[in-house]
C-alpha cells in the first residue's frame, strides 16, 4: 500500500540489538533499528494470540490476514537520547484503508528499553480499543444513539485505558474525557462502520496545557477546547499531569444496512 512508503523496506539482514552493539556503534541513528522494532512488535503479537505474517515488501507485519501495521523510529534532532519518538500506522483495506496513524513516545536508557516503552504505550493504549472494535461487543452505558438520515443509529464506543501521567490525588474515572466529548462527538460520526478519536491533554506546574484531539486523523480543535478547561481546573501537586485515551467507534451491525 502508498501509506506503507512512510517506512524503510525490509532489511537484506535483521539487525541484532546486544550492549556491544550500542557500544561499537554509538553514532548511529535510532531509526536504524527499525528492523529490530518489527521483530519486537511481532513477537508481542504473537504473545498476545494473533496470526502474524511479514509483508512480502515493506518493513511491515500482516495480522490476522487482514491488517497491516508498521512502525518506524522517528529521529529527532537534539532530543534527549533516552527519548524515543515512534509512529505507528495501521490499514485495514476496508475500514480504514487510509490508515489509523500514532506518534507517540518510548523511554529508558538502552535501544531494547526504549522501544519496548514505546509498544507498551502503544499496545495498551491504541491498538487494544481498535482490534475490540472488531467484535460487536459493547457497553450499554457508552453507547450512542444518534439520528442518521432520518433514522436512529445505535453506535459501539470501545474506550482504550485512561493512560494517565503524573501526580494525582485522586485518580479520574477512565469515561472521563469521553463523558466531556459525548454530545459533541454525534454528528460527527460519518457513515462508515468505524470512526476513531485520540485525545491527550497535559498540564505544567506553570499552568501551560498542551493538547489534542483527533478525529478520524483530522484535528478535531472544537473538542480540544473543552477538554482544555478540564485541565485548566486541575490542581497540580507535582511538575506534569497528563491525560492520553483512543476511542473507536463501531456501528452497531443490525444497522449496517440503514
Amino acid at each position: 500500500m502508498g501509506l506503507f512508503d512512510l517506512f524503510k523496506k525490509k532489511p537484506t539482514e535483521p539487525i541484532q540489538l546486544t550492549a556491544q552493539t550500542q557500544q561499537e556503534k554509538p553514532a548511529m541513528q535510532q531509526s536504524e533499528y527499525n528492523g529490530y522494532l518489527t521483530e519486537a512488535l511481532e513477537s508481542r503479537l504473537l504473545n498476545m494470540g494473533y496470526q502474524i505474517e511479514r509483508h512480502p515488501q515493506y518493513l511491515a507485519l500482516i495480522v490476522d490476514s487482514e491488517i497491516e501495521i508498521a512502525a518506524a523510529i522517528v529521529d529527532i534532532p537534539g532530543a534527549h537520547p533516552f527519548i524515543m519518538q515512534v509512529n505507528v500506522l495501521k490499514i485495514h483495506p476496508v475500514y480504514f484503508p487510509k490508515g489509523i496513524y500514532e506518534c507517540l513516545v518510548g523511554f529508558g536508557e538502552t535501544i531494547d528499553k526504549r522501544i519496548n516503552s514505546a509498544l507498551d504505550n502503544y499496545l495498551d493504549s491504541t491498538f487494544s480499543p481498535i482490534m475490540a472494535g472488531f467484535s460487536d461487543t459493547h457497553d450499554p452505558d457508552v453507547d450512542l444513539l444518534i439520528t442518521t438520515n432520518n433514522r436512529e443509529v445505535l453506535w459501539h464506543p470501545k474506550l482504550g485505558d485512561l493512560m494517565v501521567q503524573g501526580q494525582w490525588e485522586e485518580m479520574p474515572d477512565g469515561k472521563c474525557l469521553f463523558e466531556i466529548l459525548r454530545e459533541k462527538i454525534k454528528p460527527l460520526l460519518t457513515n462508515n462502520k468505524f470512526n476513531w478519536l485520540k485525545i491527550y491533554i497535559s498540564k505544567n506546574a506553570d499552568g501551560a496545557i498542551i493538547g489534542e484531539c483527533v478525529f478520524n486523523n483530522q484535528l478535531w480543535n472544537d473538542a480540544l477546547d473543552d477538554i482544555t478547561q478540564l485541565a485548566e481546573a486541575w490542581i497540580m501537586k507535582g511538575e506534569f499531569k497528563a491525560l492520553k485515551q483512543f476511542i473507536m467507534f463501531r456501528r452497531c451491525d443490525a444497522y449496517d444496512n440503514i
